[in-house]
C-alpha cells in the first residue's frame, strides 16, 4: 500500500505549494479535490499542463480525483454537494453529470486511476425518485468511464442520499467492473458499521481510501491516532483482501495547520505499514 494526502486540507495555501510539502515529506501521491480554491472544472490546457508538470517534477502520483463537491458552482451555495447527479431538477442534474464527465477526462489525462463521486442530500419525501435519478447517472457515468478505463469509486456519508454501505452496495453492477467503493474510514465509525466486515464484502470493489479517525461517532476528521479507529485492523483487513492502493489521508479540518497534518498523518501511516 502507498501514502497519499487529499488536498482539501490545502484550502488556504495554493496547490502547488502543497504538492511540494507531500513530496518532502515523503508521500507517494495526491488526491486532487475537484473544486474551489484549486481546481473547479473546467480547467484551461495551461492549469493542466502546470499539474502534471508539478506533479512530475515532485515524484508524486494522483491517487483519486475527489469529485464529490462543487462548492464553485455558486458563490451562494450553502450546500456542496448540490447540484449532485441524484437532484430532481433534470438541467441541473444534467450539468452535474456534465461535470462528472469532465472530471473523468482529467483522470484520463492525469493518469488517476479513479474518480471518486457521491450523491446529493438525503430528501425522505423524494427518495425513491431521487434514487432512480441517481442509479441513471450512475449508469450513463459508468458507460463513460468504461471507455475511458477510469474507476469510480461512490463514497456514501451520513445525511446524503447514498449514507451507508448497504446502499453503495446494492448499487454496484455485476455489469460494471469499474464502479466500487471509495472507502472512508470516519463515515464508517460515525455509523458504527463494521469496517472489517466491509472491507472484507466489498474486497476487490475497494477502489481507494479516505483515512481520518473518529471520536465517540462525531463527524469531524482527526489526524490518524487522535481517535477510536483501530488502524491496525483496517490496515490488516486490507492486506487480506489484497488492496494495494493510497492509503489517502483526508483531513479538510486542518486547514489552518496543513503542515503539521501532513507530517503526523504520514508518521503514523508509515509506522502503521511498518
Amino acid at each position: 500500500m502507498k501514502t497519499g494526502f487529499s488536498s482539501n486540507a490545502f484550502t488556504k495555501i495554493n496547490l502547488f505549494d502543497g504538492i511540494e510539502i507531500l513530496s518532502k515529506i515523503g508521500y507517494d501521491g495526491i488526491e486532487i479535490v475537484l473544486d474551489s480554491p484549486h481546481a473547479f472544472l473546467p480547467l484551461k490546457k495551461e492549469q493542466i499542463n502546470e499539474i502534471q508538470n508539478t506533479i512530475k517534477k515532485n515524484n508524486l502520483e494522483i491517487t483519486n480525483l475527489n469529485s464529490n463537491t462543487v462548492s464553485g458552482w455558486s458563490p451562494s451555495n450553502e450546500n456542496p454537494f448540490e447540484p449532485s447527479i441524484s437532484n430532481k431538477n433534470q438541467k441541473l442534474r444534467n450539468w452535474r453529470i456534465s461535470y462528472t464527465k469532465n472530471a473523468i477526462d482529467l483522470a484520463y489525462k492525469l493518469d488517476s486511476p479513479s474518480v471518486c463521486i457521491t450523491s446529493g442530500l438525503l430528501n425522505p419525501l423524494n427518495l425513491s425518485e431521487e434514487l432512480i435519478f441517481f442509479k441513471n447517472s450512475l449508469t450513463l457515468l459508468g458507460d463513460y468511464a468504461e471507455q475511458k478505463h477510469i474507476s469510480l469509486s461512490i463514497e456514501y456519508e451520513p445525511g446524503l442520499l447514498i449514507n451507508n454501505s448497504e446502499d453503495v452496495w446494492n448499487l454496484i453492477s455485476n455489469d460494471y467492473s469499474n464502479i466500487g467503493l471509495n472507502l472512508d474510514t470516519c463515515h464508517v465509525a460515525v455509523l458504527g458499521e463494521n469496517i472489517s466486515e466491509i472491507i472484507k464484502k466489498f474486497g476487490k470493489k475497494i477502489f481507494h481510501t479516505h483515512i481520518s479517525d473518529c471520536k465517540n461517532n462525531i463527524h469531524y476528521h482527526l489526524i490518524p491516532g487522535l481517535g477510536d479507529i483501530n488502524f491496525k485492523e483496517v490496515y490488516d483487513s486490507l492486506k487480506k483482501i489484497g488492496y494495494d492502493g493510497y492509503l489517502t489521508a483526508e483531513l479538510y479540518p486542518y486547514a489552518d495547520n496543513p503542515k503539521e497534518a501532513t507530517s503526523k498523518a504520514f508518521i503514523y501511516l508509515k509506522n502503521l505499514m511498518n
